[in-house]
């Protein structure tokens, strides 16, 4: 037999390969054995099956399991031999198989191609500084205090900033009686809403009132049903309420979990800084990846795109039978989203490898209590968890490419943290 391997592309092999017929002859034998030990005709016990009965019946099965069989043996030790690791299914382009002349076939495999990242110790790109400002901190201790708030009924005329209920009576939108829905109850905060024709209808409404509110919807609405078309809604108001913000007395901040309003706003402002920080930090990353990308192009195989693509759309499938495969137009569309993510991840391991990063068991630790922390569970119990699941070598492979792509705008680890 012969196999010849043929780089066909950076990402393509292709393999010529020939069995001679006589190298079939040892494998069907030894399967012909097989069978006849195991079947059982009419007339005859188990194993007593006159060989050539055997094989008159089940002698094209045998053949093709043994053609199977030995083609995959032996594609997959040349493969082996070259050191060629395939990336996804091999794809079989010819196959010519008689009693004769034996096998000749030809297989086209893809693989990853060799890379060498350069320039990746000096991207140029670092991470900027960042700053939280006053107003940033109150806006979002004033979002928080809306969060926390309170709606109470009054019995007065509803006013900008409060909340009024209601329920549908009529809807016609362009002329055109609308159906209306199963629940017939809206709640709109005044000068909230995007419809703000609607608000300024509502304005100075009593819980009792009915109402004729016609407006005009906003060209630029969220939903592109409505945008620039007339409205005429017939309500009646069920209720006035008045939005009442907590008051951050000793009791409310302990049920918070701070102690009064400047530790609360101190945590907000180093939460804020972190995300800032975060933020630059991704943002100068992927500037040096696209750097990266563009001054060493590379091939990505089409089964990894692939793969990509099917893994993303269906993360969130719930068991097996609801995957499903990509379409063309989601290949189309995903494709380059998808050759982005391998190059990334490609660069950053050949960075890691390179630079031989690997998370020392501190940083392991650390991250560990991070999400025992976020998951409200104790960190020996989150750890054993990781153990026992193998969970725990994927968390390090995490580390050790966040570790490469901080390499890449400048941050270096110490050396005790990489051994």
């Amino acid at each position: 037999m012969s196999v010849e391997i043929k780089e066909t592309s950076a990402t393509l092999r292709t393999l010529s390969v020939t069995i001679p017929e006589a190298d079939l002859a040892a494998p069907f034998e030894k399967k012909l054995a097989q069978y006849k030990k195991q079947v059982a005709l009419k007339g005859f016990r188990q194993g007593m099956v006159p060989k050539a009965m055997v094989l008159k019946q089940f002698g094209d099965a045998i053949r093709h399991e043994v053609v199977n069989e030995t083609v995959d043996k032996v594609i997959g030790e040349e493969l082996k031999k070259a050191n060629i690791i395939p990336v996804g299914q091999l794809k079989v382009t010819e196959f010519k198989e008689d009693k004769e002349n034996g096998i000749n076939m030809t297989v086209e495999v893809e693989v990853d191609p060799e890379i060498d990242i350069k320039g990746y110790d000096n991207t140029g790109i670092t991470v900027p500084a960042t700053a939280v400002h006053e107003e940033e901190v109150q806006a979002e201790f004033d979002r928080l205090s809306q969060m926390w708030s309170k709606d109470e009924p009054v019995d007065r005329e509803a006013k900008k900033g409060d909340l009024v209920v209601g329920n549908y009576i009529e809807v016609v939108i362009n002329g055109e009686k609308q159906e209306l829905p199963e629940n017939k109850e809206f709640r709109s905060l005044l000068g909230e809403s995007a419809s703000p024709g609607f608000d300024e209808g509502l304005m100075g409404v009593k819980a009792g009132d009915k109402k004729e509110i016609n407006f005009k919807y906003p060209d630029d609405h969220k939903d592109e049903r409505y945008r620039g078309k007339t409205a005429q809604f017939n309500v009646e108001i069920t209720s006035v309420r008045e939005i009442v913000p907590p008051t951050f007395d000793e009791e409310f901040c302990k049920q918070i979990g701070v102690k009064d309003v400047e530790e609360l706003k101190n945590n907000l402002a180093e939460s804020l800084a972190n995300q800032k920080k975060d933020a630059a930090k991704t943002k100068a990353i992927n500037e040096a990846i696209d750097k990266l990308i563009e001054s060493n192009p590379f091939d990505v195989p089409n089964a990894r795109v692939v793969d990509l693509i099917r893994w993303s759309i269906n993360r969130n499938a719930q068991s097996e039978k609801d995957m499903v495969e990509p379409t063309e137009e989601q290949i189309k569309t995903l494709s380059p989203e998808a050759v982005r993510e391998i190059k990334k991840h490609r660069i950053l391991d050949f960075v890691a490898t390179k630079e031989k990063l690997k998370a020392s068991q501190a940083q392991v630790d650390e991250r560990l209590k991070l999400m025992a922390d976020n998951y409200h569970v104790a960190f020996d119990e989150l750890k054993n968890h990781f153990r026992q699941s193998g969970r725990i070598n994927q968390l390090r492979d995490e580390l050790r490419v966040q570790m490469a792509a901080d390499f890449i705008v400048g941050i270096r680890p110490a050396a005790e943290e990489s051994k």
